[in-house]
Parts: structure tokens; sequence; C-alpha cells
């Protein structure tokens, strides 16, 4: 009885080996035919390519039809950042190539300055050059439109965000090359001493939390769209496995010329190698050493002058039509406060572990917080939060500095490691919660380290407001290309100062100076005096608080430049002024396009404030046609007014896939075992999109019939994959065959 059944279950065992077996068989044969249909079908549609026709190394694009691609256009980036003083007018040219046979239009998201006034667009063909018109954003959208419909060449510049950009050029023929001009002006960064000028070249792809309804208790407000132009803000990346072996596939050159009004000191860049020329006393050009490099990693220059004592105090103005706009830096003498006692504090450490700062972020990002948490004396309070899409405080709440809580918390960073979603509002809302808001005694300090990888930005900015109370924000930047918009906008609602750190040997000398900035008096009741009738308007107003090193920064309309203008502060109980003449100053020219940028700016971030949403449309509207600035509601649009793609002939849509940047590691931002909470989830498209290996908008197909980018299937393995478990099956059949037997 026993042996019958062993037979019955050896012989059901081995028809399920062959039922395996055979469909292993035939799925290898399925695949095997999919890989071969480009050699098997020679008619290959006008301007896409079967993977048999490549001979050299190409981004491809998947297109409906199987075994089928299309190749991307290439684009490259010259950079020239020409630099008077303090004063940065730069130009981006763009270079659209087109290697295929079709008609192409081209769609490349890329990062800018997150205060710069962008205010020109020109599009090269030929000998031809055409300028861009600004126009309201939906205005503009239509005319570019209406021109790719008509098969004429066009280009479009749009604002995503303040420090992220988009143009689209339509009508590309098949290889064609098309040049786009974009200029804006910008101000160098000065702080302890140092001029800093950064070129963005990377965008820190977004996460984007589900539309949940994440409920602020503080306000009772719901968002039900926490990200609504989420598709905009997340374009796709390539993994770096993919991209080319050989040669750059986003190649950018960078040359500056410097002419800083002062004798020069050490001039480099903190990220790339750099060759310096002085042409003159207090002028330099300064270019790559290696040639182009990959858009990969932001451009940061620095400058510092020879006579560390020479004044700090600069007027710049420009006079356009009959209006006079003024640039005012005025550094505070840092020996102000000195050897004023240290204030004990209450800092509160908040570390993003979340999947985008894995690798050398990570690493940087724990070495910057133990070196923090080492700095704090007995006398001080202190807590750690940590938080991907989930949030853990090493303490109930702020505990006292002694050595045994200081190693608890050590111990703590030590064994972070990064994976999840960056779900940050939990965190920084747990943050601000002050248990003694009306403590005088301590300073209330939020110490802030990410990479800022969020699209949410408008949610956070909003619990910044409501929340802040006595605490005072700094973000700390960590990484290749940190998301400067939301750490410089959340640094100023929350009457903080931002720092970056670029690299691990950068942790010790940046935390060095942000600690000393922090223990330093903050100069308050900040203002500028002028003369009667000689001022217009001034932005930003109000002035902010100052720390340690920083500059008073300024820009302003004035009807007249007789007089003297008297800039005060209170620092450490006394009070500080500098008079400057307003006839004293140097000529530059973008002054206005600042002072233009720096309305817009400031007319935003009213909302924070309570302005209805009408009035602030209004005010941005208005500001950006009056001074031609691409803002959120107006863009450039260039139109060539000669036809070149007949219409007839089809357009294909592509996207441009960015690249990682340097020290991304994109598995852990993909990992499959995230498990989102219930307010905390990533957005799957641009999981998808960070996947390697995977079509990352298998659904998203445009009325060509071509996806957004995407790598090809790993079809090859799969057949071997399949070849193998056939193998392995009938070698169970036998295996059972012979037990039966015997």
């Amino acid at each position: 009885m026993t042996s019958s059944r062993t037979r019955n279950a050896a012989g059901s065992q081995a028809w399920l080996g062959l039922m395996i077996a055979i469909a292993a068989f035939a799925a290898t044969i399925f695949l095997w035919s999919e890989a071969q249909a480009d050699t098997l079908d020679p008619a290959t549609p006008e301007g896409m390519v079967r993977l048999s026709e490549v001979n050299e190394g190409a981004l491809l694009l998947k297109t409906v039809e199987a075994g089928v691609y299309v190749p991307a256009p290439l684009v490259a980036t010259d950079i020239a950042l020409d630099i008077s003083g303090p004063v940065v007018r730069a130009t981006i040219t763009q270079r659209f190539e087109n290697p295929s046979e079709a008609w192409v239009e081209g769609t490349y998201v890329f990062p800018m300055p997150e205060d710069a006034g962008v205010d020109r667009l020109r599009m090269q063909i030929g000998e031809r050059f055409i300028e861009g018109e600004i126009h309201e954003r939906q205005q503009a959208r239509q005319i570019y439109e209406r021109a790719r419909a008509a098969g004429q060449r066009a280009s479009l510049l749009e604002q995503e965000r303040p420090n992220m950009f988009t143009t689209s050029v339509a009508n590309i023929g098949p290889g064609e090359t098309i040049i786009v001009q974009i200029e804006y002006q910008d101000v160098a960064r000065l702080r302890d001493g140092t001029f800093e000028v950064r070129a963005p070249l990377a965008i820190t792809p977004r996460y984007i939390p589900q539309d949940v309804g994440y409920q602020l208790a503080s306000t009772g407000s719901i968002s039900r769209s926490s990200v609504p132009d989420a598709h905009r803000i997340t374009p796709p990346i390539m993994h770096p496995d993919s991209e080319p072996g050989e040669g750059l596939r986003l190649p950018v050159t960078i040359r500056a010329n410097l002419d800083a009004g002062f004798e020069l000191g050490p001039v480099a860049s903190r990220f790339h190698a750099t060759y310096v020329e002085h042409t003159a006393p207090g002028q330099a050009t300064v270019r790559l050493a290696d040639g182009p490099i990959p858009a990969d990693r932001d451009f940061v220059l620095t400058w510092r002058p020879a006579n560390e004592t020479a004044p700090s105090a600069a007027l710049f103005t420009e006079t356009v039509g009959d209006e006079t706009y003024l640039l005012a830096q005025i550094l505070p003498p840092a020996q102000l406060g000195a050897d004023t006692p240290r204030r004990p504090r209450e800092t509160i450490f908040v570390i993003d572990n979340s999947g985008s700062m894995a690798g050398e972020s990570m690493r940087q990002a724990r070495e910057a917080l133990i070196f923090a948490l080492e700095r704090l004396e007995p006398t001080d309070r202190f807590n750690v939060i940590r938080f991907d899409n989930t949030m853990e405080q090493v303490f109930p709440d702020a505990v006292d500095a002694s050595a045994v809580n200081l190693a608890t918390a050590i111990g703590f960073v030590r064994r972070l490691d990064a994976e999840g979603g960056t779900e940050m509002l939990p965190a920084l809302v747990a943050a601000l919660n002050d248990s003694r808001p009306d403590e005088t005694g301590r300073v209330r300090q939020v110490v802030f380290l990410t990479d800022g990888a969020i699209g949410n930005e408008q949610q956070l900015f909003e619990a910044i407001d409501v929340g802040l109370g006595r605490s005072r924000l700094f973000p700390v930047g960590i990484g290749s290309a940190p998301n400067t918009y939301f750490m410089s906008r959340a640094a100023r609602a929350g009457r903080g100062t931002f720092t970056h750190i670029g690299q691990i040997s950068d942790v010790a000398e940046v935390m060095e100076k942000l600690f000393t900035a922090l223990e330093r008096p903050v100069m308050t009741e900040l203002d500028a005096l002028f003369p009667r009738d000689a001022l217009a308007e001034i932005w930003p107003a109000p002035l902010p608080d100052l720390y340690y090193g920083e500059p008073v920064v300024m820009t302003a309309r004035l009807q007249s430049t007789e007089g003297v203008m008297l800039v005060e502060g209170e620092l450490a109980g006394e009070t500080w002024r500098e008079q400057l003449s307003l006839a004293n100053t140097r000529p530059a020219s973008g002054i206005a396009t600042l002072f233009g940028r720096n309305r817009i700016r400031s007319i935003e971030e009213t909302r924070f404030q309570g302005a209805y949403q009408d009035t602030i449309d209004a005010g941005v509207l208005r500001t950006a046609l009056e001074f031609s600035l691409v803002s959120r509601l107006t863009s450039l649009v260039a139109v060539d007014v000669t036809p070149a793609r007949p219409v007839a002939d089809p357009l294909v849509q592509r996207d441009i896939p960015v690249m990682a940047p340097d020290g991304w590691d994109l598995e852990a931002v993909s990992d499959d075992r995230i498990d989102p909470v219930q307010h905390a989830a990533l957005d799957t498209a641009l999981i998808d999109q960070l996947r390697p290996g995977r079509d990352p908008n298998a659904q998203a197909v445009d009325e060509n019939g071509v996806p957004l980018p995407a790598t090809a299937t790993p079809r090859e393995m799969m057949m071997w994959l399949g070849a193998l478990m056939m193998l392995i099956a009938l070698f169970w059949l036998i295996a059972n065959r012979e037990r039966r037997l015997w």
C-alpha cells in the first residue's frame, strides 16, 4: 500500500516536472524570437533603429513596436560666467543634437541658481538668431504649441521651481543641431570673507508624497494634493551603469571672467579642477582643467581678497531709462560680539536617512552630526530625530548634554543607514514642537541635515511659518546637488542660515563655521535709512536677521542718488551703524533684473503671512512682465516664422534623461523593501524612473507611440534563465522516473 502511494506521488511529480519543462521551453522560444525580431524584420520605421543596426554607444528610447527604438537627442551645455564685483551675468548655451532620421521635440529639465533672474532666451538656427519674448505662461505655451503643430522651429523656457527650469525645443530636423541660449543675472554670495558663485549642474530627484491629506494639528489644514505638478519636476533619470562608457552624454564646459574690484587672493573651484589665469590686478580667467565635465555635480567658484582687512562694503547702481537701481552689500565687522559669553542652547538635530542620502551623502551627514554633538557643552540641551518614510526620536524630549546622553545619541547616529522615502514633514513638525515656549535662558535652534530631495516644498514652508515660534532653523545641505531652493527659503522662513557640505573632506570646516555662527550673537532689527525722497522701494523688506560672517544684501529703486544711506542694527545689546554715500557707487549692469527678482521672491513669500493668492499672482505677473523675467506665471518663447517640418511628417516627443547626482545610490532610492505608511508613500512614477532595467512609463505613451526614456529589458538573461529551468526540470524528471522504476 505504501509502495503504491509512493509510486503515484512519484508519477505526479514526474508529470509536474514534464509540464514545467514544456513551459520553460515555450518561454525560451518566445523570448528568443522576440530578441531576434530586429533581424527577422528588415522593415524598420523611418527615424527608428533596431539593436542590430546600432554600432556605437547611443541612448535608445523604446517604442510600442517590439525591437524598435529611437535614438534620444543629445544636449551639450556651455556656461559662461562674467563676474563684476558681486554681480554675475551668466550665459547658458544648450546644443540640442538630433542623431535620428525623424523630426523630434526635445524636453530638457535643468537646474538654475535659486535666486537667479532669467531674462533672455535666444534660438540659433544656422546663422540666424531668434529672440525670445516674455508672455504670460499659458499664452507662451499656446504660442509654442501652435508653432510646433505648424512645423515651425520653436523654443520654450518655463520655470518649474525657482531653481528648476524646462527647455522645450520643437521640430529638430534629422541630423540637425538647434542652439538655445539662456541668460540670467545673479549675485555672488559673501560669507566669512569668501565670495562664492554656484552654477548648478545636477538635479536631485524629488520625492513625491502620496496625496493622502496629511493634517497639521496646529492649523487643521488639509492638503489633498501635496505636489500638483509632480510630473513636471520628476524628469527621467538615467542609471549610472547605462551612461556611455566613453565620452559624456551631457557634457558641460565652463568659463568664468572675474573682475573682483580689489586685489585677488586665492581663486579656486571647490569640486572641479580648474586653470586660473590672473590677467590683471583684480582680474582672472577661470576654465576647466580637464575639458568637459558631466552634469552630475554643481560647479562652485570661490575667491577672496588679498588684503583681508579691506573694506567689505560696496554699492553698485544701474540706470535703466529714468530709473536708478541700487545693489548694496555690506559685511558687519566680525569682531563685534566675539568675546560675548556663550549662551546655553537647546539644539534639535534632524537627520535625513532616506534612500536619496545613500552612499557618500549619508557618510557626510553622519560625520557632520557627530561633529555637532561633540561641540555641545554640559549647559546645553539637545535631541536627535531621524526620518525616512518613518520617524524616530532618540529621546522623548530634549535632554541635558551629559556624557551618557551624548554617547547614546552618537551610537544611534553611527548605526544609521539610508533607505526609504523622504517624508520630511512629520520630522519638521516634531522638531519645531517646543515644550518650553516661554523659556528665555536658552536659544532654541533646529539643525536640519538633508539633501532636500522633496517636491512638496510648499507644505514644509507652511509648517515652518506656523510652528517656528522662538526656534531658529538652520538647514545643512548634503551632497553634490542639494535642493538649494528649499534650503535657502527654509532658512529665511526659519530666521536662520543655510550651509552646504559638498564632500566628506568639507565636514569639519563647514560645521566649524556653522557653530561659530550659532554661538555668536545675532544682528537683529536691521534697517536701511535713506535721505528724504531718495527711496522708491527696497527688497527684501523687512531685512532679515544676520549671523556671524553674513553680509547685508539689498536691492532698491531710487528716486535720487544724493545724500547718505545709513544701515543699522542691534548686536549684543549695542547699536551697529554703517554710513555709505549714494553718490559713491560703482556702475554695474543687471541690477534692475536682480531688483525685479528680489521683488518677485518677496511677493511670493507673503503667502505665508496670510496674503491672498490673487493679490500675490497679480504682483508676480506685473513684476515679471515689467522686468522680462521668467517666473511661475511667465515664460520666454522663441519661434522661427519659417516652417521647417512638413506637416504630414510625424513629430516624436522625447524627454532627455538627466544624470544621477554624483555619489547617489539609486538602488537605495528605488528599494522594493520600502513600506509606505498611511501618510508617506513614494510616487510610483518616480520610483520606476529610478529603478534600473525597467520601463519607467510603460503606460505613458504619447500620440506618436513613443514612451518616455527607459533602459532595455534583460531579455538575454531571461532566455538563459528559461533554458536553465528547463534543464533542471528534465533532470528532476529523470531522477523521479528512476525512483519509480526501483
